[in-house]
């Protein structure tokens, strides 16, 4: 029994090895050399015989501006055994002029790590404007802005779920310092899907622009009238005498410490409508949007009790990640089992299109000439201002009899009823007497049955594991907001490391003002780079954090701001003070922010 039992365990993880070993990830860019203006697209690919592959963790790409412009995912079933093929794509917007490395970006599936490898990337100066864009900037100056933003909506009303296009345009026609901080709107009561920016010139009454603009997907989560607000942007700008305009010269240029601008947009609002309640089909989910159904078999004909994988594919323009399973009818012919699935989005032209994919493993019970009723998914169409109920076609399956000779599943094809005595025939077996002095059977013993409950204590956890990390990428929020004191403490441990290094103040005072700032980012789900002390004492207040708190997170980025941009000298006793200050606030702050 003993030799039984670790025989099956050898297999079970060899066959786990093996799944483990079969998993590939791979990275690929457009083009290794490109202009800082320009934008560059990355493109990974995970491959594996399993239908749920983990979501890869990304390196720190500090030289670079990263959006997420889509992904696709295939899923195939071969006699029982699935295999996936995830695709990522992102565009990665180039900050400074340099050459970087891109590190591996690494993959964890059940204890072994997977990496890519290293990608390399040049950044050369951005390119010279068109000659119109030349002439314009440097005319005369007009009654033109140097530099403002526009927002706006493609529509004022919606429905719930129906997609929303949400424009930001960044204008500008002077030379900016350094990268903007840019605070969006606010999109809460809405999914939000992000696409990469474009940037292009434009005319604006007769002055010639550069324009980045970033459009964002919103999709309404409940009815009611949504202030988004006003988006705000802080730039550092060239700062030129306004009595010489001839001074725009390279040692003006050079010597220029610049000056900070702050410009916001317009307000929008959004008025999202109920979806309606008359002749909402009964099988209705929430879908809306435009979408169309297939259907499909892996075979044509087959046999009882033998398995066929039947494929149904939801495609269209609309939220489509979260179209759920239509659901399949009851075949009293057919036995069903769990249904896998696999997501292609495409978030091109402004608008979120792709196709979700279910497939779903059925076993004909008898033989006989077949059909596969049509699978119903019904839908909003906000064009129409009506319900739509749509279906796959039937779809026709020649069962053959069970094959001669061969094992039908049992618990497929047999009961109770079909169990017959094979023979008749019984023989005395004689226990041996050295059995006596085992001491009982093996099933008492207290280490046999810890030995039998590990297999399952193993199991519990391994799954226990999976859904935790199924919770993690599926829910960013709670992940960024587990993750937040880890992020802190490792700018905190950089700050204590440039202050035993006797590293420059403005870099210590940044790290620290930076752990302060991630944390409470990371607590909110908003960006850090966007975050300034005003919009943070409004994210703190709305989150009922007391005065005296919110009072201290504004003293320490005053004073680190002003240690990084004023001519301020610090003391070692001043460093150790925001420090401990620091690491104080941010436990307080763990406690308060919930």
């Amino acid at each position: 029994m003993k030799k039984l039992f670790f025989t099956l365990l050898l297999l079970i993880l060899s066959a786990r090895a093996g799944f483990a070993d079969n998993i590939a990830i791979s990275a690929s860019i457009d083009k290794n050399v490109a202009a800082l203006d320009e934008q560059i697209v990355l493109e990974l690919t995970l491959s594996g015989n399993v239908s749920n592959l983990p979501n890869p963790v990304l390196p720190d790409m500090s030289n670079f501006t990263v959006y997420s412009s889509g992904r696709s995912q295939s899923l195939s079933i071969t006699n029982g055994q699935m295999s996936s093929s995830l695709i990522f794509r992102y565009t990665l917007v180039p900050k400074n002029v340099g050459k970087y490395s891109i590190r591996p970006i690494t993959l964890q599936y059940e204890g072994k790590t997977y990496q890519t490898e290293p990608l390399q990337i040049e950044i050369l100066p951005a390119g010279r404007a068109p000659k119109q864009a030349q002439a314009a900037a440097g005319a005369p100056a007009s009654t033109a802005k140097n530099l403002f933003i526009t927002a706006e909506v493609d529509k004022g009303t919606a429905y719930v779920n129906e997609q929303v296009v949400y424009t930001f345009k960044f204008f500008r026609r002077i030379r900016l310092l350094a990268n903007p901080q840019y605070s969006p709107a606010n999109f809460t009561g809405f999914w939000t899907e992000d696409t990469a920016p474009k940037n292009y010139y434009s005319n604006v009454n007769g002055a010639q622009y550069m324009v980045t603009e970033v459009k964002t997907l919103l999709f309404p989560t409940k009815p009611g009238r949504f202030n988004l607000g006003a988006a705000s942007l802080q730039c550092s700008v060239q700062d030129f005498s306004q009595n010489d305009p001839a001074s725009d010269d390279f040692f003006a240029s050079f010597f220029s410490g610049g000056r900070t601008q702050v410009v916001r947009t317009n307000e929008v609002s959004v008025n999202v409508l109920p979806l309606p309640e008359s002749k909402k089909p009964a099988g209705f989910s929430g879908a809306v949007g435009q979408f169309k159904i297939s259907g499909s078999l892996d075979k044509k004909s087959s046999r009882a009790n033998e398995p066929v994988t039947l494929s149904i594919v939801i495609a269209g323009t609309g939220n489509i990640k979260t179209v759920p399973d239509p659901g399949l009818p009851d075949w009293q012919d057919f036995k069903k089992y769990e249904t896998a699935s696999s997501l292609n989005i495409n978030k091109d032209d402004a608008a979120l299109k792709g196709s979700k994919e279910f497939k779903t493993i059925i076993v004909p019970l008898t033989a006989g000439s077949k059909t596969i009723k049509p699978v119903e998914f019904s839908f909003f169409d906000p064009k129409e201002r009506a319900y739509r109920t749509i279906a796959t076609e039937p779809l026709p399956l020649e069962v053959k009899p069970p094959a001669q000779g061969s094992s039908p599943n049992l618990p497929l094809a047999a009961s109770k009823n079909e169990v017959s005595v094979m023979t008749s025939d019984i023989r005395y077996i004689k226990s041996p007497v050295a059995w006596e002095s085992y001491g009982g059977y093996l099933f008492d013993k207290p280490w046999f049955l810890a030995l039998n409950a590990f297999p399952l204590l193993f199991l519990g956890l391994f799954f226990g594991y999976v859904r935790w990390q199924e919770k993690l990428s599926g829910d960013v929020a709670f992940a960024r907001r587990l993750r937040a004191s880890s992020a802190a403490k490792k700018f905190l441990k950089k700050a204590r490391a440039l202050l035993d290094a006797g590293a420059p103040a403005a870099d210590y005072y940044n790290a620290v003002s930076r752990a302060l700032l991630e944390f409470i980012a990371n607590k909110s789900n908003v960006s850090a780079d966007g975050l300034t002390t005003a919009s943070i004492a409004e994210i703190l207040i709305s989150k009922k954090v007391p005065p005296e708190s919110v009072n201290k997170v504004s003293e320490i980025l005053e004073e680190c701001n002003l240690v990084r941009f004023a001519p301020t000298t610090a003391t070692l006793e001043m460093m150790k003070a925001v420090f401990a200050l620091t690491g104080e606030t941010i436990a307080r702050l763990e406690k308060e922010m919930r």
